[in-house]
């Protein structure tokens, strides 16, 4: 089901006659989990017009900082890809959108002890809404995300983006 649904959205951005007037963002963020803390992360963005209206699709990578115990050490990042739409409304300056998209988490434990440690890496599925604040040539924003599967947590995220060219 993943596949298929995944397949869907990149066929309707790739067969768009919007495909080619599509507008590039790069930036960075940071993020807080419920469970990972504090995380710092980049961010890419490719806003597509389609048939049915504004689509975008967003990946970023969040290295989080856990909570520390003496003696074990622990490291969390996460990958996710998500596909949302850019909902029209009358302002100009506020752009919400909501969407869904795939979160693959990593998390390694590593000890002082010799041969004591694991790591695991689980992939899930993201539920995310949020808005893009348009000020000026920088665009802020902020979202809300949560991990279904995968992290299995609440995240807020907030950075800013540069748009990089006019298209592809």
């Amino acid at each position: 089901m993943k596949k298929q649904l995944l397949g869907l959205c990149l066929s309707l951005i790739i067969l768009s006659p919007g495909a080619l007037h599509a507008q590039i963002g790069l930036g960075g963020q940071l993020s807080w989990a419920d469970d990972a803390d504090l995380g710092i992360g980049a961010r890419g963005t490719l806003g597509v017009p389609t048939q049915i209206g504004q689509l975008e699709v967003i990946a970023a990578l969040d290295y989080f900082f856990p909570d520390q115990v003496a003696g074990i050490d622990v490291s969390y990042w996460e990958l996710n890809t998500n596909l949302v739409y850019m909902f029209r409304v009358p302002t100009p300056v506020v752009a919400p959108y909501a969407g869904a998209g795939l979160n693959f988490a990593h998390a390694s434990v590593s000890t002082d002890l010799p041969g004591v440690g694991f790591s695991d890496t689980e992939l899930g599925l993201n539920l995310l809404g949020g808005a893009k604040f348009n000020v000026g040539s920088v665009t802020p924003f902020a979202e809300l995300r949560l991990e279904l599967d995968g992290g299995e947590q609440f995240v807020i995220t907030g950075g800013a983006l540069f748009t990089v060219g006019p298209g592809i």
